[in-house]
């Protein structure tokens, strides 16, 4: 033990002097250190007693001392000075094979990356490729180390619990087996802490299904599964039971009590005597209820009594286009032509092109003639066959909140979206004026992915957004709810607090691929959450509407007549 600790901590020693000052002699001095104590046999501590290890070829002053403090069990006092010098994040990048502090020191300088979580995000984002050193074969390699870290934790991002769900229920369907998720996956949570389903079938037909796709010792894919088994009767107060938070529960146990019924963990009673709830339908028509939407059955949300409304909420076919979305102009996989093509497949009428600004330079910004050769060649595009094109640029916003093109750069594009991509750490007061002041640009259609959140890998802003929220009513802008499995920013709270002032949701893609404009689906699951409706969404909006929009916010600007 004593020889690997003090191997462990010469190594970080080395790693941390390498990332922040690049290959030098101490670098590699620490880094020989740890592999000469590594490989050294007898007894380390008799070895430092005798005098026997400070002549040992490769361990020099330097090492001797810090080896001395770390058998006395003391934290040498080099590893705690560099260590606050380096992102905790960078330490567990170090564990990803093929990633050596060089690299990793040209992720961190070259694209501000500290976390795994920020890895992978540039990773999807197609950005690794732009760094000297890396190529398509190291960034598949290091996403694909990063999703087998994700599969050893329970708690999952959306995409990966979708990916796992979503083909074992269509198998479990396929064979007569009624199924449905439970859980935080049903209520559609960004992130989902443990797989659960219902059952309903026969038990063999149900064992073979479960075995074929994967289901193991309550593992699935090394993820943690629940399979609850209930009969037909029982099916829909398991399932409802099973999605729903405790406060909704309750709220459904007192109803059912005020007209003398039981629900219980096991099935709805009237008189000690089961009622069938085939489905959830059945369970809150037997309450006299209109149903819950799974991802409504949270705290806050009363009861709806049957004969009066409630708003149905927005759905994936009420989406009419995509205003987010990135091509190989900069960080994208996708040419123009091919995103077009995967656009008009899904039935979308219009996509917007908003690849990065000229200050994103680690995602190939455009620069003021590439950004306007783009919109040229866009304008040429509309001449064919497929869905409406839209000019966009995706602006970084400055850390004053300005935008990152001169006015008539911006007041020549069809949609702005502007973002913040760099100086996260700004104090809750600066970053909220820097979001205020961007709100109210003249410019600013959307607000891009309000908190910078990055989930499992970077917390969100701290800013008012209220006061962000209040600017975007005020100036007419819009604001994003993100739906990169990465970021699903807005939070749910916060759509419903856009709702709440008028302040129009874009549902956005954010696609850097033709396949990612699937990702809507996880924006949708968010949107319901907060509440919204098919007319609080901006790209639900047809075209036609969508240019009168636009039209407006300029006339209201002064920018057209």
């Amino acid at each position: 033990m004593d020889h690997r600790t003090a191997a462990d901590v010469l190594s970080r020693l080395a790693f941390a002097t390498e990332v922040l000052e690049g290959s030098t002699h101490e670098s590699k001095a620490w880094a020989n250190a740890a592999r000469v104590i590594r490989q050294l046999p007898g007894d380390l501590r008799a070895m430092m007693e005798s005098g026997q290890l400070a002549e040992v070829r490769g361990i020099g002053s330097s090492s001797l001392r810090v080896i001395r403090e770390v058998l006395e069990g003391r934290e040498p006092d080099e590893l705690r000075a560099l260590e606050a010098r380096v992102p905790d994040g960078l330490f567990a990048i170090h564990r990803i094979k093929g990633l050596g502090p060089a690299k990793i020191r040209k992720l961190w300088q070259g694209l501000g990356v500290t976390t795994i979580g920020e890895l992978e995000h540039a990773c999807r984002e197609n950005r690794l490729v732009l760094l000297d050193g890396f190529g398509k074969k190291t960034q598949a390699n290091v996403l694909e180390q990063i999703e087998q870290m994700h599969r050893a934790d329970r708690v999952l991002l959306r995409s990966r619990a979708s990916a796992l769900v979503l083909p074992l229920l269509a198998s479990l369907r396929m064979r007569g087996v009624r199924a449905e998720a439970l859980g935080d996956f049903r209520r559609g949570m960004e992130l989902v802490d443990g797989i659960a389903i219902v059952v309903s079938g026969d038990d063999a037909v149900i064992d073979e299904t479960l075995g074929a796709q994967g289901v193991e010792g309550g593992h699935i894919d090394g993820t943690t599964i629940e399979v609850r088994r209930t009969d037909a009767a029982r099916f829909g107060v398991i399932a409802v039971l099973g999605t729903a938070s405790p406060e909704h529960v309750e709220l459904l146990r007192a109803r059912a009590g005020e007209r003398g019924l039981e629900l219980r963990d096991d099935g709805l009673y009237a008189k000690g005597e089961l009622v069938a709830c085939e489905d959830e339908d059945a369970l809150y028509r037997a309450l006299e209820l209109v149903t819950t939407d799974p991802e409504r059955r949270d705290p806050g949300v009363p009861l709806v009594g049957i004969g009066k409304a409630r708003p149905r909420l927005v759905e994936l076919r009420d989406l009419r286009g995509a205003l987010h979305n990135h091509t190989t102009e900069s960080d994208g996989a996708g040419t123009l032509e091919e995103m077009r093509a995967a656009a008009t497949s899904m039935g979308l009428e219009y996509l917007g092109i908003s690849d990065h600004s000229q200050s994103a330079d680690y995602a190939r910004g455009l620069t003021p003639d590439r950004l306007r050769a783009q919109i040229a060649t866009i304008e040429r595009a509309r001449r064919e066959p497929g869905c409406a094109l839209l000019s966009g640029v995706e602006s970084d916003i400055l850390a004053d909140g300005k935008l990152d093109y001169e006015d008539a750069i911006l007041a020549s594009i069809d949609v702005v979206i502007a973002s913040v991509h760099r100086r996260f750490g700004l104090d809750r007061d600066a970053t909220t004026q820097r979001m205020v002041a961007a709100a109210k640009n003249v410019f600013t259609d959307v607000i891009g992915h309000p908190t910078g959140r990055l989930l499992l890998g970077r917390p969100a802003n701290d800013l008012d957004m209220g006061a962000m929220l209040d600017a975007a009513a005020e100036s007419g802008c819009a604001v994003e709810l993100n739906a990169s499995p990465h970021r699903l920013d807005l939070h749910d709270r916060h759509c419903a607090m856009a709702k709440e002032r008028g302040v129009p949701v874009s549902i956005a893609a954010d696609a850097h691929a033709p396949g990612e404009l699937l990702q809507l689906e996880h924006g949708i699951a968010i949107a319901r959450r907060g509440g919204l409706t098919p007319d609080d969404v901006l790209n639900c909006r047809p075209l036609d509407a969508l240019r009168e929009w636009l039209h407006a916010r300029r006339q209201r600007a002064g920018l057209s007549s």
